[in-house]
């Protein structure tokens, strides 16, 4: 999987010299964000650690994007803090953009264009030269199945083509961190697959992966470690398995268990980063879980 995310050597978890873990990727604490007087965020507090797959599971309208776009740089908060690759995202936030790829890249390019020529145009501004954008551009066409479409206007492309060509934007440059908000939407099972290859190449390379998506099922196949988001709120955390766990015992009328000791402890270090299991506003998660 080298073609999708460069030859570098993976990246140690541990700080070089020191033996010492080092900070996390994603460190949340009591954030809040109001959009059009509602509470989308309301005291989001979370701990990723750098390195692997991370996922975030939640309902339409949970608050899943509104968090990316405040992990990515793109939305200050209105209460809490937020740190991004040690920077804070409301003082800081040209340099998390900097430092983390993200997909929505694609919203910019030029529909008369070809998506091949879109995205050799990406890694020019990104800093290729002429032949190393070239090389890049052809083993991402190739890597998510897009060749034979690479000279087609991207007008033409369907909607599963154009979220392959945007999770291609998203990693032109190997960064340290990719924020992907439901990377799998519109995708069929053999694409799904494919994205879920990428991940983990990215992850083996030393890129840490956060991503959402409604789909706990889903997570669990992409992610090694999930939180779930409900009514922009964290109210579990845990391994899939613990997750998934949680879930059947909550949806089927259990009351909600204690929390896994296995799960981490919260942004202090001093106790768990998120309230008890339960799923607020109703008996459990959605059927579909």
């Amino acid at each position: 999987m080298s073609a999708y995310v460069g030859d570098a050597e993976p990246l140690s978890s541990a700080e070089p010299g020191t033996g010492q873990h080092p900070p996390p990727a994603i460190e949340v604490r009591g954030l809040v964000t109001v959009l059009g007087g509602i509470r989308v965020l309301d005291g989001v507090d979370l701990r990723v650690p750098a390195g692997a797959v991370h996922g975030l599971v939640g309902a339409a309208a949970a608050g899943k994007t509104t968090l990316i776009r405040v992990l990515a740089g793109q939305l200050c908060p209105d209460g809490g803090s937020a740190r991004v690759l040690g920077s804070d995202v409301a003082t800081e936030a040209e340099a998390v953009r900097a430092r983390v790829g993200r997909t929505g890249r694609s919203a910019g390019f030029d529909e008369r264009r070809s998506g091949g020529a879109n995205l050799l145009q990406l890694a020019r501004l990104l800093g290729y030269s002429r032949a190393a954008a070239q090389l890049r551009t052809d083993q991402l066409l190739a890597g998510f199945g897009l060749t034979a479409a690479a000279g087609r206007p991207l007008a033409t492309y369907s909607a599963a083509m154009r979220r392959r060509l945007d999770l291609a934007a998203s990693i032109v440059v190997r960064p340290e961190l990719v924020l992907l908000d439901e990377p799998t939407t519109d995708l069929d099972p053999p694409c799904r697959a494919e994205v879920s290859a990428v991940l983990r190449a990215l992850a083996h390379a030393g890129t840490t992966v956060f991503l959402t998506t409604r789909d706990l099922d889903e997570a669990c196949r992409l992610a090694d470690h999930l939180w779930v988001l409900a009514s922009g709120r964290v109210v579990a955390e845990g391994t899939t398995r613990e997750v998934r766990a949680w879930a059947a015992h909550v949806r089927d009328g259990g009351a909600a268990p204690p929390r896994p000791a296995s799960a981490p402890t919260g942004a202090a270090g001093h106790g768990p980063s998120t309230p008890s299991c339960q799923w607020p506003g109703g008996p459990g998660p959605p059927a579909r879980w």
